[in-house]
C-alpha cells in the first residue's frame, strides 16, 4: 500500500515493485493480464493491462507473484 495516493496517467507504462523482508512468503496464482472495470453509474470503462517486467523478478511473473491487487478510484 502506498503512503498516499498515486496518480495513474492512460497508455503511461508503470512498474510497481515491492521489497518483501522476512520469511518465505504466500503468492497468488492465476493473475490475468488484462482487466476491465465499467462503472455502474456511468457507463465508463477503465482498463487495466499487466505486462513483464525486465530485471529480476525473483520467479514472480504477471500470472505468479505478490502483488495482489489494485485499488482505484475514478
Amino acid at each position: 500500500m502506498f503512503k498516499e495516493p498515486v496518480e495513474v496517467l492512460p497508455n503511461v507504462n508503470y512498474t510497481a515493485c515491492a521489497t518483501l523482508k522476512g520469511p518465505d512468503s504466500h503468492y497468488g496464482t492465476k493473475g490475468l493480464r488484462k482487466v476491465t472495470h465499467e462503472s455502474p453509474t456511468t457507463g465508463a470503462k477503465t482498463c487495466f493491462t499487466f505486462c513483464y517486467a525486465a530485471g529480476n523478478n525473483n520467479g514472480t511473473s504477471v500470472e505468479d507473484g505478490q502483488i495482489p491487487e489494485v485499488i482505484f478510484y475514478t
